[in-house]
């Protein structure tokens, strides 16, 4: 089926992919050769993340979340509370925490270590996106309600809300602590870590559906619907290029980690390899 999700591990040698036919792949990215299938999920695969112990979390249609170690048939842990879709994941820099992005309108914070998971309610509809920040002091979520919201961690205070003239499909924050994130209307919307919008970019006249910032924080991949890949320079918010592909939804995106090769999703079921610059 369609590949909705991809992660790329910190060495660049692994990647797992995410699909609608319930399945999630490891593959090898230097021979290019799948390693594992995982099946557990009831439903699509939404998404994926890496662990830093090398593990790998993914969610689905099914609400529920999977932690699987390499080459095992079976999750060790299964993450359950969300009522809906789970289509976003996203690590903590210190890789304590898996955070989690629903469409029944919540987030969830997951000690990874056990325990009792924080929910944060306050979207009016789906929660499609989750990022942390660099500093790990935050979380950022985005929804279809228009909303941007931060989260502060340590004092479980009330989140800095920022609305937006568009549902929003996907969130990237920048190693400056910069936030990102697009959607319906096909622009890229570029904000302070404080939430300031500093400015924005058509990337294309079609939906956003992902984004992906590559390593070094210089380049911000945005597929769209009709299966181009808008390149912007992310410090000068200007559009350097744009990746045709076959015209269908582009459904993910991910850097590796030379920050020029990127890999995308397609719904005609393939991953793509590009040169980005």
């Amino acid at each position: 089926g369609p590949v909705r999700a991809l992660a790329v591990s910190p060495d660049g040698k692994r990647l797992v992919s995410a699909s609608f036919d319930t399945t999630a792949i490891t593959w090898s990215l230097t021979s290019g050769v799948a390693e594992k299938v995982m099946r557990f999920h009831e439903g699509a695969a939404s998404a994926v993340v890496f662990l830093p112990d090398g593990r790998v979390a993914t969610s689905g249609e099914d609400a529920r979340i999977a932690i699987w170690r390499t080459g095992d048939d079976k999750p060790v842990t299964i993450l359950q509370g969300h009522t809906a879709p789970v289509v976003s994941l996203a690590v903590s820099p210190d890789g304590k925490m898996l955070a989690s992005a629903s469409w029944d309108n919540t987030a969830r914070l997951w000690p990874l270590g056990g325990g009792t998971p924080r929910v944060l309610e306050g979207h009016q509809q789906n929660v499609n996106g989750i990022a942390f920040t660099p500093n790990g002091r935050s979380v950022v979520t985005v929804g279809y309600d228009l909303t941007l919201r931060i989260w502060p961690l340590a004092d479980g205070g009330s989140p800095t809300i920022i609305t937006l003239p568009t549902p929003l499909n996907s969130v990237v924050v920048a190693p400056d602590g910069g936030i990102i994130t697009a959607g319906a209307t096909g622009k890229v919307y570029f904000l302070s870590a404080a939430g300031e919008i500093k400015g924005e970019v058509e990337a294309a006249a079609v939906p956003i559906i992902a984004l992906a910032l590559s390593g070094d924080g210089k380049l911000v991949a945005a597929s769209s619907v009709r299966g181009a890949v808008a390149i912007i320079e992310h410090d000068s918010r200007m559009l350097a290029r744009t990746l045709v592909g076959p015209g269908l939804p582009a459904r993910s995106v991910a850097f590796l980690p030379d920050d020029g090769t990127l890999l995308t999703g397609g719904t005609d079921r393939l991953i793509r390899r590009w040169n980005a610059t």
